[in-house]
Formats: C-alpha cells, structure tokens, sequence
C-alpha cells in the first residue's frame, strides 16, 4: 500500500517541493548580503543543497518508477527538472569553493541532461503540441543549467585572475594617457560623494568584463589605481572640496554598490550579459560580426521570456483529457506558471528597485537603458540597505563575564557535549556600523591625501604614536615613558601578537574607568566606543577569520585565554560586569608580575649557558652567534607573555591624565592597524565574505583604493 500511495502522490509533491524551494531561493538568496545571520545563512544553505538533490532525486524515480501508461504525463516534468536544476538568477552559488568546483557541475549537467533526454524518449508524445511544448522546455532548461555553469566558470578564481592580468595589461598602456586622468578622476569623486549620482555606478560598473573594483576579489597584493598615480599631485585639491560636505558619508553607498555589483558578478548570473556587451565593445571586431552577435544575444532574450509562454500555451492546446489524470495536468500547470513567474518576477523587482533614490535616473533614456539592464541582468529585491551594516565584536574577556547567569551554564554545558569549538561560537557578536565610526575612517583617509601620507598601510601603530607625541611634545627623555607601547606596535612584534596585547590593553583601559562619569567629554565618549568596536573588529578579523594569522600566535592567544581562566576561577560571582573587570585586572597586575620575573630569569639562565660555551673558530662563532639569535626570538615569540605585556602598555596608556588625549592616541593606533590590515586580507577573504553579510574591512580597502594611492609596495 504504501509503495501504491508514492507511485501515486510521491513524485507530486517532490516535483511541488522543487519548484517551492525555487521560489524559496529567490525570495531569500538576495538577503544572505544584507543580514549576516548565522540562522539564516544556515536555512539558506540547506534549501540551496536541498534544490538540487531534490530535483536530481525526482529525476531519477522518473526514469526508474514511473511505467503506468496513466501517468505518462509525468514525464513532461524532466525538463522542469533540468529548469530548477539551472537555479535562480540571484544565486548561482553558495560561497566561493562551489566556483572553484564547476568542473563537477559541468558533469552534473551532462550526466542530468541525458538523463533527462532518456526519461522523455520513453513516451509516445501522441499530440504534436505537446511534443513541441516539451522540446521548449527542454531546451530552455539545457540552456539554463549551461548558463548556471558558465557562470560558476566565470567566478571562479582561476578564471578571475586570468581576467585580473588582461586588466593589468590595459592599465599599462592607460598610463600613457595623462590628459583625461584629471576629468576621470574629479567625475570619480563627484559621483561617490554626491547622492543624485550614486546611481551612475550601475553603468560604470558594465562597461568592462572585469570592473577595476573586482581587484580585491581577485589578487592578494592590490596595486594602486593608476589614474591616482597620474593624477597625485592635483589628488590634494579635488579632494579639498569634499572633506567638509555634511553629507560625505553618503561615499560608504557609493562603495557598497560597487560591492554589490561584485557580489553579483561573483553568485549571480549578472556575469554572462557583462561579457556580452564586452564581447560588443571590442573595437577592431567586424561590423557584420557585431550585428551577428546582436542578432544572437536578442534571441537568446526572447527565448529567455518567450519559451515558457509560448510552452504553456501548447500545453493547453494540446488533448490531454482521454490519456493523463487530472493531478498529473494540474501539476504540469503549476510548473508552467511557476515558471513563467519565476522568469519574469527578477525585471519587475529589478525595473521597481530603480524607483527609490538615490538610484533613481532622471531622463527617459536613463530609465529605458536601466529597463533593459534589467532584461539582460535581473536583479532580486533591492533595498536602501545594501549590506549587513554590522562589525564582528570579539572581546577575550567577554568570554569570562558573569553577569548573565545564564551564559556560563550555558557555555558549560555546550562545551562538555560539543567540545571547544562550539564554545567559541558564543565569542563572537555584533553591533551596527555606526555614522561616527564611517565618519572616523573616511576623514582620517582624506586627510592622509597628501604624497606624505600615502604609505599609512605600511605602519600599525607606529607613526600614530611618533605623531602624538610630536603634537603633545613629548620630551625625548619622557618618551621613554612609552616603551612598552612603541615596542607593541613596532614590525619586530608578530603582527596577531600585536593585536593580541594591543585588544587586552584597551580593554583593561575600557573597564578600568567609569563609563558614566558626567566629566568625560562627548568627544572623548566617542573616540572610547569606536576604538573598543575598532579593537574587537580587529580581533575578529585576526583570530576568528585568520586575518595574517600564524601557528604561535594561535599559541600565544590559546596560552592567554589559560590565563584569563585562571583569574577568572578565583574571582566567584560577580554581580555586574564592569566590577567583574575591574576584579580581574586587579589579578592581572599581580600575577603577570610574577610570570615575567620568572620568564626573565628562565631567560638569563639560558643566556648564561650559552656565555660559557666557546666556539672553536670564527665560523663556528659566527654559526653560534646566529644560533643564540634564533634561539632568543623563537622563545620570546613562543613564551613571551602576553597578559604581563598588555599590562604594561595599559599602564602606560592610563598614565595619560587627560583621557580626551588617552583615547585619541587609542584611536589613532587602532585605525592605522585596520589601514595596515586591509590590504593584507587577501582576495580570499573579501570574496567569501561577499556573500555572508559583507565585511567593513572590504570597504575600507576599496575606499582606500578610490581616494588615494594608498596601497602598500607590491614587495611589502
């Protein structure tokens, strides 16, 4: 009976479920760049894997299951299959390995096709109309699961640095057309900080097969824009404009379309119309060629929209009442219309997105050019929120907060089942992107326009700190004073452990004081808010993404999170979180004293041994020198404590009587650090990110590529 019932209702409702995880997918895909919730990039990457195994499932039972003559019908449904199987515009592809595998989806597309042309080669196909009505279908799914794959091809990262270095080729010979760079750039930063003209990156972003902001997605050493570079001596002046307008931050808009247009390129089927109309662009092909290639691509359009139409109304042409049952019809029309509202519903949403500024054309031809933007490259739902507009917050010693009673059970029970990783799943939160942190990066990289200024992604920390001291005349003799910090964010410190004793430090500063006193300046309120966000950003980046992130510095993070819990466990309940802190710093003081009095002496004791020991000639003294050279730094990397390191630049940092001036050096360190890490992401990074809520790491460094010629040397 129950083999009888799913001969019967079993592949209807698979059939059903394919075609609603579609819709599903569509209505959902163009959400996963704005939210960056885990439970939604968990629901949606569970119906993107469900899509296709469904469809291939249901497949299969066509061509094994299927034999009553009564439901012959059903075997009009295997082209369907082939339709869903070539998936929604708004997404081609979960993350970046799903690119880089699209040689496996190339033999999923032969092996599904013929199979699918061995399922309808087993029916009769009694009525011409309903034949003609398959071989539509057939064909329009052949071409949409090619389509699917060509894309995935497009995307992947071989193919998208062979792209990289054709692009590279022409920067070369643009350099030499210094006349135009002035006008190109000074259009450049008009459209970014004006908001009537936000909307013209829609076609800027089309003119080539590769856009020059793809870059970043694409190579790891991102070079400067060779317009800056021809223009940098009159870069000052057209920028000068700009760095007072109330409105500037409205460039972050300029710079998350620009990304969005990434986005699409990278999980949308938006790449195959951009390299139609480079393939039309190219100037020494032939007219006739040209016209050839336009006559082409208009059918490809027309079959795109019209075949289904045209395929349901065959289909209700053709006599289907004496041979198939009425479930099986109503079914093939759901299909029909589904399908048609699939095709069609991407240009309404697309044509209607284009409706609300500051993407809104101004002329007659503007809005016909976008409309057929929107035929060739549909879009899904479009809203003034272009990504998720949220910073990754991760604080070492969040994690030992006992405030929430209910978190430490929590986190208790969930290791002892599950094991440390998930533990650390709890770390990490988020909190908005704020205008005064946008604000604080886009003024900070305007000010650094002048030629002076360019290489701040060369320094973490270290020219923020000779440039207070500078501005506070610090005293050679009182600089001193600072040691501890100058050697923190100096190059002879591992960039993780860095940060590490940098993030510590500032948190220690963070809760030593009272955020509610009446007497701290707003200003100063301000610079201690961003600058904690700025820290537990970078700190997310580093040791939560792998951000530069090395094998002892992953041991230097493990050994001082041992020593967290170690204070932690002597500290008992605590009712609020700020004392909780307060607490835990006081035992930091006393305990960090201890362990570097006892690493220094461990240290000496080695020191001194290796003193004894004579080489027996130069070379061996030579050979000796560098050995006790490699020896020291490998354990100062390795056993070099952290905690006791951050204890000293929090010192050194709370010694600051006037915490306006505290903060603002904090500051300045931390955004240097975030200029330094931006460009060393790597490409990896900002493309697997694009598609899980973006990150604001990703806009800084396309900012940084648009002002200025601020990128490192290719050799840094």
């Amino acid at each position: 009976h129950a083999k009888e019932l799913w001969d019967e209702w079993g592949i209807h409702c698979l059939i059903l479920v394919s075609l609603f995880l579609q819709v599903f997918l569509f209505l959902t895909a163009d959400m996963r760049r704005r939210c960056g919730s885990r439970v939604m990039m968990t629901i949606l990457w569970l119906a993107y894997l469900s899509a296709d195994t469904v469809a291939i499932f249901v497949l299969g039972h066509l061509a094994v299951y299927v034999r009553a003559p009564s439901h012959e019908l059903m075997f009009f449904w295997a082209p369907f299959v082939l339709v869903h199987l070539g998936g929604q515009d708004t997404i081609t592809a979960f993350s970046k390995q799903d690119n880089e595998l699209w040689m496996r989806h190339l033999l999923s597309l032969v092996s599904q096709v013929a199979m699918a042309g061995y399922v309808v080669s087993k029916s009769s196909w009694p009525d011409a109309r309903l034949r003609a009505a398959m071989v539509l279908m057939f064909l329009r799914g052949f071409f949409k699961y090619a389509g699917r794959t060509l894309c995935l091809y497009y995307s992947s990262p071989k193919s998208l640095r062979a792209s990289s270095l054709g692009h590279l080729s022409e920067t070369i010979r643009s350099l030499r057309e210094k006349v135009t760079s002035r006008a190109k750039i000074k259009e450049r930063f008009e459209i970014m900080f004006v908001a009537d003209m936000c909307w013209k990156f829609v076609g800027e972003s089309t003119d080539h097969a590769y856009p020059d902001h793809m870059q970043i997605m694409s190579v790891d050493a991102v070079v400067n824009d060779e317009w800056l570079i021809i223009a940098a001596d009159e870069l000052p002046d057209m920028l000068e404009e700009f760095k007072n307008r109330p409105d500037r931050c409205i460039t972050y808009q300029y710079v998350a379309a620009l990304l969005v247009e990434s986005y699409k390129a990278l999980y949308t089927k938006t790449v195959l119309p951009i390299y139609a109309f480079y393939l039309l662009d190219v100037k020494d092909r032939h007219q006739n060629c040209q016209l050839s290639i336009i006559l082409s691509f208009l059918i490809h359009i027309l079959f795109k929209y019209l075949s289904t139409a045209i395929a349901l109304v065959l289909f209700a042409a053709a006599e289907k009442k004496r041979h198939y049952s009425q479930a099986d019809i109503i079914v093939s029309y759901v299909l029909l219309v589904g399908a048609i509202v699939l095709d069609l519903l991407p240009v309404f949403t697309s044509i209607v997105s284009h409706t609300r500024e500051p993407f809104r054309p101004g002329t007659a031809g503007e809005w016909a050019c976008l409309c057929l933007a929107s035929c060739l490259a549909p879009e899904g739902w479009q809203t003034t929120k272009q990504w998720s507009e949220e910073l990754a917050q991760y604080s070492m010693i969040s994690r030992y907060n006992t405030s929430n009673a209910c978190m430490p059970s929590l986190r208790k029970w969930t290791g002892k089942c599950f094991g440390a990783w998930c533990v650390e799943f709890f770390d990490t939160t988020r909190t908005p992107v704020t205008d005064d942190l946008k604000l604080l990066v886009l003024d900070k990289l305007l000010l650094q326009a002048s030629r002076q200024e360019w290489d701040i992604a060369s320094f973490r920390g270290e020219r923020a700190l000779e440039k207070w001291m500078g501005s506070h005349q610090v005293p050679e003799p009182g600089r001193s004073g600072y040691a501890a910090l100058h050697m923190s964010v100096s190059s002879r410190v591992e960039f993780p452990r860095s940060v590490l004793i940098l993030h510590i430090a500032t948190d220690i500063c963070y809760f030593s004081e009272d955020k509610g006193r009446d007497t701290e300046p707003d200003e100063a309120k301000k610079k201690k808010m961003m600058s904690r966000e700025l820290s537990l950003y970078i700190m997310y980046l580093v040791f939560k993404c792998d951000v530069m992130l090395t094998s002892i510095s992953r041991i230097a993070h493990e050994e001082a999170h041992g020593g967290l819990n170690f204070i932690s466990s002597r500290l008992g309940g605590i009712a609020r979180e700020e004392e909780a802190m307060a607490m835990a710093i006081m035992e930091v003081l006393e305990a960090m004293k201890k362990e570097e009095q006892q690493q220094q002496g461990s240290m000496q004791e080695v020191a001194h041994h290796d003193k004894n020991e004579e080489p027996a000639s130069k070379d061996a003294a030579a050979t000796t020198s560098r050995s006790q050279e490699l020896l020291r730094w490998t354990e100062e990397a390795m056993y070099a404590p952290v905690l006791s390191r951050a204890h000293a630049v929090a010192q050194e940092l709370m010694a600051i009587d006037d915490e306006a001036s505290r903060w603002d050096l904090i500051s300045e360190v931390w955004l240097e650090v975030l200029f330094y890490t931006a460009p060393r992401c790597g490409a990896a990074f900002h493309y697997e990110h694009l598609s899980t809520g973006g990150e604001f790491i990703s806009h800084v460094l396309l900012l940084m590529r648009l002002l200025g010629p601020f990128m490192p040397d290719p050799g840094a």
